[in-house]
C-alpha cells in the first residue's frame, strides 16, 4: 500500500469514527432499559479512548503527523456511508439503529479473522496493530461487545413486525457493501473531482 492511499484511508475512517461516536451516543438516548443503557455507554468510552491511538500510530508509522489528518474534508463514499448510519436517529428504532451499525463491527471481525489466520499481515505491515486491535477479546471474543449488540438485535428483531425485519435486513446489508465501497475507494483514492468528472463525462465518464 502506498503512503497515499494509506493516507486517505486514515483520514476519511476518522470522519466516519466521529460518526460511530454520534451513532452510539443515540444508541444510549434509543435503549429503554438501564441494562443496554449500560453497555452502549461503556462501548462509547472505549470507543474515545481507542479511536485515536490506533490512527496515531497509523500516522506515526507512516511518518505523518497526525493533526494533519484529523478534520480533512469529507469524500464522497464517507459522505454516503456517514448518511446511512446516521438516518435512523431521526425517527428509528434502537433495532433500526444498532443493526446497520454493528455491520461493520461484524465485518470487521470477520476479516480480522481471515487475515490472522492468512499470515498475510506480519509484523512489520502498517495494519498489523489493527488485524489485533479487531480482534481483541473485548470487541470479538465470546461476551465481547459484538456479540452483546447481536443479542440485542435478535432480541428487538424478535418484537418487530416481518415487514420491519425485512427492511434492518437490508438496511444491513447496504452497511456491508458500504464499507466494502469504502475500502474500494481508499484505494482509488475518490474525491468529489472524480465524481464531478464523472458526471460531466470528463475522461469518457469512468471512476479511477
Amino acid at each position: 500500500m502506498d503512503v497515499k492511499t494509506l493516507n486517505y484511508y486514515i483520514q476519511q475512517d476518522l470522519r466516519y469514527a466521529d460518526t460511530e461516536t454520534v451513532v452510539q451516543a443515540n444508541l444510549i438516548v434509543k435503549s429503554t432499559t438501564i441494562e443496554d443503557q449500560r453497555i452502549f455507554a461503556n462501548q462509547l468510552s472505549t470507543h474515545l479512548g481507542t479511536v485515536n491511538d490506533l490512527f496515531k500510530s497509523l500516522t506515526t508509522i507512516n511518518q505523518n503527523d497526525f493533526r494533519d489528518h484529523r478534520y480533512q474534508p469529507i469524500q464522497p463514499v464517507t459522505s454516503i456511508y456517514r448518511s446511512h448510519i446516521l438516518a435512523p436517529i431521526v425517527d428509528g428504532s434502537l433495532l433500526d439503529l444498532l443493526a446497520p451499525f454493528e455491520a461493520g463491527n461484524w465485518l470487521y471481525i470477520e476479516l480480522g479473522k481471515y487475515l490472522a489466520a492468512s499470515g498475510k499481515v506480519q509484523p512489520d505491515n502498517v495494519f498489523y496493530p489493527w488485524v489485533k486491535a479487531v480482534q481483541d477479546p473485548h470487541l470479538a471474543g465470546e461476551n465481547g461487545i459484538s456479540n452483546q449488540f447481536l443479542k440485542i438485535i435478535g432480541r428487538e428483531a424478535s418484537n418487530t413486525s416481518p415487514e420491519h425485519l425485512d427492511n434492518v435486513k437490508q438496511q444491513l446489508i447496504r452497511s456491508v457493501l458500504l464499507k466494502w465501497y469504502f475500502w474500494d475507494a481508499a484505494h482509488k483514492q475518490l474525491t468529489w473531482i472524480d465524481w464531478e468528472q464523472h458526471t460531466l463525462g470528463i475522461n469518457n465518464g469512468d471512476l479511477p
